[in-house]
């Protein structure tokens, strides 16, 4: 007996991933521009086949609490690779940051709800208008939903 592809769909159980923590405080350029791979268990491929929709959380924010983070001028954007055989980077999608009253500069919060555009996609996080040469961590996770 065959199932129709939304029945197949139905029995996909979620997926929430979290992605691996920066090994050490990444640092942006000295236009205070960064790129961070987004790595699950070491590997930057995930297989998003079997899912409809991913919903991405992140936080970036710097080690000390000296800096702080210009929401006004720092943007965001996550990235996508959708061939595990070429290096080729595309911008999915600009990231608002998440601004809570009680530490508004001290984090660069985003969340976005994206559709799957390949089996197998890598992700990224690159942002701009960071303080030059500033030391950054972050943290991200995903759901991938059928």
């Amino acid at each position: 007996m065959g199932y129709t592809p939304s029945e197949m769909n139905s029995a996909t159980k979620p997926l929430q991933i979290i992605f691996d923590p920066t090994p050490e405080i990444f640092a942006t350029d000295a236009q205070g521009a960064f790129t961070y791979p987004l790595l699950h268990e070491a590997s930057p491929q995930v297989q998003t086949g079997a899912y409809d929709e991913v919903r991405f959380v992140f936080s970036i924010w710097p080690p000390s609490s000296k800096k702080v983070i210009d929401l006004d001028r720092t943007y965001v954007e996550l990235q996508v690779s959708l061939d595990p055989e070429e290096d080729h980077w595309t911008k999915l999608a600009e990231i608002e940051p998440v601004v809570p009253a009680y530490n508004a500069g001290q984090r660069f919060d985003g969340w976005i709800v994206l559709p799957i555009l390949g089996a197998s996609c890598a992700f990224s996080l690159a942002g701009s208008g960071f303080q030059a040469r500033t030391r950054l961590q972050a943290r991200a996770s995903a759901y991938f939903v059928a």
